[in-house]
């Protein structure tokens, strides 16, 4: 849930930079765009590895995903769902079962929150 609700505040922060008029903060629109992007796919990879755990093939994965993006607050609902769901027993048929988070999960969990706002720190400064 925290990568999505990141994505939301990249692209409402690029909409204050569009609609503020501060000089130059429109240079930054592109790459914030970019990383937005970035951070959806890697939502998505997420949801295609719980969704192997859960019995799904990616070809189910990826359109679902999808559709309850382009439907809003859905998209919450499928990832709580994918958050929740026991994983089933044709999860194996995609592969070993992942393991359980250790602290290297959580630490790039938090790496990838954190770098986007940080590329935009050192943007905002390049612009200057």
């Amino acid at each position: 849930v925290l990568p999505v609700l990141n994505i939301v505040g990249l692209l409402l922060y690029g909409l204050n930079l569009a609609t503020s008029g501060a000089g130059g903060a429109e240079d930054a629109i592109p790459a914030l765009l970019v990383m937005a992007a970035l951070c959806l796919l890697l939502a998505m990879l997420a949801a295609i590895r719980r969704g192997h755990d859960v019995g799904w093939s990616a070809w189910l994965t990826v359109p679902v995903f999808w559709v309850s993006l382009s439907m809003g607050p859905v998209l919450l609902v499928l990832i709580g769902y994918l958050m929740f769901a026991k994983s089933s027993d044709k999860a194996e048929e995609y592969g070993p079962i992942v393991a359980p988070a250790n602290l290297i999960t959580w630490i790039q969990a938090v790496m990838n929150l954190v770098w986007p706002w940080a590329a935009l720190a050192v943007l905002a400064r390049l612009s200057l």
